[in-house]
């Protein structure tokens, strides 16, 4: 298994830029929805099929998402409980809580 932890971020009033941000993340659509209330959130979502995490932020002006791919539900759930506070987090300092979390991550790209 090789994890892979990336990072997505786009401002909220960048419609180009949102675009972008939601098309790799299934039922974006309904992400979407949420995110247009412009309300601060936090969120994750675990896909099966593809073992990937996605772990969801958003202060109200910006939006980030952390993507962790090859991993199992409970280790997606071991992450969600390492990072209570997912929107105050940089790529870096995810990885680091992934790592603490898991063991280290057999190929960390950065995306």
């Amino acid at each position: 298994m090789s994890t892979k932890i990336s990072m997505a971020i786009a401002r909220l009033d960048d419609g180009d830029a949102m675009a972008k941000f939601l098309a790799p993340i299934p039922n974006g659509e309904r992400l979407a929805k949420v995110l247009e209330d412009r309300h601060p959130l936090a969120s994750r979502a675990y896909d099966d099929e593809t073992w990937t995490a996605r772990f969801v932020a958003s202060d109200a002006t910006e939006v980030k998402c952390f993507t962790v791919s090859d991993i199992t539900i409970d280790q997606a759930e071991m992450i969600a409980a390492a990072c209570p506070d997912i929107g105050q987090l940089e790529l870096d300092e995810f990885r680091r809580t992934v790592e603490q979390a898991l063991g280290p991550t057999l190929d960390a790209d950065l995306d």
